[in-house]
């Protein structure tokens, strides 16, 4: 199994384990697959001299993104903007985490053309989960997305799942069940295809 989208809790190499803040840039060090990212909430300053010293290390580049809930909707599409242009300088994958704001996003990516990019806990319809795969995206999914009213149609694309949880005894559990709900659901070797998609897409 692998996690598409966890965070920092015991050390492993089976999980994409993110964070929103460069406060974390240590934390990540020992995780074979790590990103590191911003995010507007609470209006801090970024830091994006450290997002590119961890990018030219071989860190990715998350959580970042577009969040409806916060303020200063013009301060997020400026820090979305510059983290995602060190994601493409780098050829380094970008996290995305997107509430509420799946237009402006897609706009955003189809003008910088990023070659790489997840958009993590997807919880969209399937029309709009279909153009960021066009763009070359993956959709990760974790069991919220059960909730939402696209759940079945989702399940018909292509995705990954993911925890979005610390990593370890508990996050490996909910991953298993995950992953074995879905496979009941669709007839497909979940963990497998998901794992599969993660590894091409982290170039491994």
């Amino acid at each position: 199994m692998f996690d598409a989208h966890a965070h920092p809790g015991e050390i492993c190499s089976n999980a994409f384990v993110s964070s929103a803040s460069t406060c974390e840039y240590e934390i990540l060090r020992p995780f074979r697959f790590k990103s590191i990212g911003t995010i507007a909430e609470g209006g801090m300053d970024p830091d994006f001299t450290l997002m590119e010293k961890a990018a030219k290390e071989g860190y990715h580049i998350g959580e970042i993104g577009l969040d409806r809930r916060w303020p200063d909707m013009e301060r997020q599409v400026d820090i979305f903007i510059k983290a995602l242009s060190i994601a493409k300088e780098y050829d380094r994958v970008a996290v995305l985490h997107t509430v509420r704001e799946y237009g402006k996003t897609l706009d955003i990516l189809r003008k910088l053309q990023l070659p790489r990019f997840i958009v993590h806990s997807f919880t969209g319809s399937a029309e709009i989960a279909e153009c960021f795969i066009k763009l070359g995206g993956i959709i990760s999914i974790s069991p919220a997305a059960e909730k939402t009213k696209h759940f079945h149609e989702i399940l018909k694309l292509p995705f990954v799942t993911e925890t979005d949880m610390r990593t370890g005894k508990e996050e490996r559990g909910v991953l298993l069940e995950w992953n074995r709900k879905l496979s009941a659901v669709t007839g497909i070797d979940i963990g497998e295809r998901s794992e599969r998609m993660m590894m091409e897409v982290l170039h491994e």
